[in-house]
């Protein structure tokens, strides 16, 4: 890093207390002209502008991915396409498009809806959690289903998550989670190889052998990564937090039971709003001007999207609900650029689904007690009545 003075910021993307704490930090580091300095992990830049951020992603050739995409590194097997550059980049987008993508996802909707009612219909008694008892084990049941994984791994799977990305912490018996993650990645490889099946699992696996598009096995446990564990965890969390907004403004969902058409503008701003993934890396190929700053090649740029989406420059009122909001859909929630998140299609689908099905199995959906928070965009149980 240059030695002249620059802005500086304390932070920390896996300190535990960032959880409630980082809309402030955010603030602050706009105030200064949305890039800072932040000495954590061995320095990288912060950028909280809107502006500054979508330029990042969208400058491919000096902004890298192939460095790795979380500060620190969390020992996992680089994430399929996320975490890597043109070429290898359009060859693994193009694998997980045909999983995921805008063309397959609406084929996707009776099997969502189908896991969505079965779930709902499980749902007794006098309290019901729309968070641990719906939103979270929707996506993971889809997902699941989606890929071939062994349904035995579901729970396992959900703590891993939680454990490698995001705010982490460790698993609850203090083992590794990325090594125990690389173990269930190599007993799932060793299964389709051995059994392989008519699922997107096996067809992944079937490229390690494959001579004229073939993918190594770090590949392959990267592409399992990108659905398996990312591809679950950001749309329950997405899922949650809309839920517990209706379950606790009786306006909006009253609004979105007379006009349900309106439930696709509710998610993309509950995910501006909330923004489940919060921030991800670059590195810089050259010197970069930046900013009002200098960014030297090699120095780590950390794009803080849940910040860009509250940048008041972009987005009047910023910290308020607004189904109204125009270019509602032009936030970072989902990324930009080529690495703008390819399940995109498929997570608004679940989360779109998951309201209208709540709400036709119920009339009324109010609170039964408080929610439990477990960060800023993941109440993770919300107690509810459902008639």
């Amino acid at each position: 890093m240059t030695t002249h003075s620059v802005p500086t910021v304390a932070f920390d993307p896996v300190d535990q207390a960032m959880r409630f704490a980082d809309f402030p930090v955010y603030d602050e580091i706009r105030a200064q002209g949305g890039i800072a300095w932040s000495p954590s992990h061995g320095g990288f830049w912060a950028v909280a502008d809107f502006a500054l951020a979508r330029l990042v992603t969208t400058d491919h050739d000096r902004f890298r991915s192939g460095s790795g995409v979380r500060i620190p590194p969390n020992g996992t097997p680089p994430t399929f396409a996320l975490e890597y550059d043109r070429p290898a980049h359009t060859v693994h987008r193009g694998i997980l498009t045909d999983a995921v993508g805008p063309r397959t996802a609406p084929h996707l909707d009776a099997m969502v809806r189908g896991h969505a009612r079965r779930l709902l219909a499980t749902c007794t008694g006098d309290t019901v959690d729309l968070g641990g008892q719906y939103a979270f084990r929707l996506s993971l049941d889809v997902m699941f289903d989606l890929i071939g994984a062994p349904a035995h791994l579901k729970e396992e799977v959900e703590l891993l998550a939680e454990a490698l990305f995001l705010y982490r912490r460790p698993l609850p018996d203090g083992r590794d989670a990325a090594a125990r993650l690389q173990e269930i990645l190599e007993e799932m490889v060793a299964d389709r190889t051995a059994h392989p099946r008519e699922d997107w699992l096996s067809s992944v696996v079937s490229r390690l052998d494959d001579a004229e598009h073939a993918l190594s096995e770090r590949e392959v446990h990267g592409a399992i990564v990108a659905l398996l564990v990312g591809g679950h965890h950001s749309t329950a969390r997405t899922t949650a937090c809309l839920l517990a907004r209706i379950a606790s403004e009786p306006d909006l969902q009253a609004l979105l039971r007379a006009e349900p058409g309106r439930i696709p503008e509710a998610v993309e701003e509950t995910v501006r709003l909330q923004t489940p993934l919060r921030w991800f890396a670059r590195t810089a190929a050259d010197d970069v001007a930046l900013g009002g700053v200098t960014v030297r090649a090699g120095e780590r740029v950390l794009l803080l999207y849940a910040g860009a989406n509250r940048d008041p420059q972009q987005f009047p009122e910023p910290d308020a609900f607004r189904l109204d909001r125009p270019k509602g859909r032009a936030h970072l929630g989902f990324g930009w650029g080529i690495h703008r998140c390819v399940g995109m299609p498929l997570a608004q689908l679940e989360i779109r689904v998951a309201v209208e099905e709540l709400l036709a199995a119920a009339a009324v959906v109010e609170p039964a007690g408080d929610i439990t928070w477990t960060s800023s965009t993941e109440p993770r149980h919300i107690p509810c009545v459902l008639r």
